[in-house]
């Protein structure tokens, strides 16, 4: 009598190779077939990790919290620096225009576009995807070449669950924490340069930065956080997986995972902006 027991699938299952033999896609360059393997592959990737996390939401919490505090550890340094320092930097410039035109109480109104659109959500998704994107293909492409996720099949233990999982959550509610911060901190450089370099009153730049404050600007900040910290993670851990070729493999893999992350942080900034914009005209309003 023969037992089933149910296999968890490899990660070569779940990255499953999309087929290129097709008339129309032989049809078409050489990157465009690499673009559309890349692109299915992540979309593999990101649909089997929404499927196990959804029917299964148990086993994968402790991990889930172990990887948070580790990108803690490793990222609110760069994090602070970088938005810190250029907040600092932006906000003398800042001030220093607007005082120029009689309104450097003003400073606390344009601060907060600047802050929670731009540069806090930009700092930080550089500062993740160089630091816990670049170390998630690393190590899981150094797993992938020492054959570390095949054993791990052969035991029985879901690779993807138990090493991509929890750190796509981790980047993806890590980068909005990280975001909330820099862009306290970075309002907090805005106070400074007004107040304590500058001539203008807290309770002046104060006002003026709450009135400016609202909801939209809030929510669009979040949104565009979080699809970057998914992407980031989604994309770093396609990467490591599909990594061949030893070390020098594994390099070009992490080089590749950053360069596409840095693009994405552009790309999905303009996008989620001109979203908001678009369905908040309210936004544009000059309070």
């Amino acid at each position: 009598m023969s037992l089933d027991i149910a296999r968890p699938p490899s990660y070569e299952e779940v990255l499953r190779p999309i087929t290129t033999s097709g008339r129309v896609m032989r049809a078409l360059p050489g990157w465009v077939q690499g673009l559309v393997v890349e692109v299915g592959q992540a979309g593999q990737l990101l649909g089997y990790l929404v499927k196990t996390a959804v029917t299964n939401p148990r086993g994968y919490w402790g991990a889930t919290r172990d990887e948070m505090y580790s990108m803690l550890r490793f990222c609110w340094l760069p994090v602070a620096l970088a938005v810190g320092g250029f907040t600092f930097l932006i906000a003398n410039y800042a001030y220093d225009l607007l005082s120029l035109l009689g309104a450097g109480n003003r400073l606390g109104t344009y601060f907060v576009f600047a802050t929670l659109r731009e540069i806090s959500p930009f700092c930080t998704g550089m500062a993740v995807a160089g630091v816990m994107g670049t170390a998630m293909t690393a190590d899981l492409g150094a797993r992938r070449i020492r054959e570390e996720l095949d054993a791990l099949t052969v035991l029985g233990v879901d690779a993807i669950r138990t090493l991509v999982l929890p750190r796509v959550i981790a980047i993806t509610v890590m980068m909005v924490a990280f975001n909330v911060i820099g862009s306290v901190l970075g309002m907090g450089m805005g106070l400074i340069s007004a107040t304590s370099l500058g001539t203008t009153s807290p309770g002046a730049y104060l006002g003026n930065m709450l009135g400016a404050l609202t909801v939209p600007e809030l929510v669009g900040t979040t949104a565009k956080c979080v699809l970057i910290g998914l992407f980031i993670g989604v994309v770093s851990a396609q990467k490591g997986l599909t990594a061949k070729g030893g070390a020098e493999g594994v390099g070009r893999a992490v080089n590749e995972a950053v360069v596409l992350s840095f693009a994405a942080v552009w790309i999905l900034n303009f996008v989620v902006n001109a979203t908001m914009l678009g369905l908040n005209p309210d936004m544009l309003i000059n309070r």
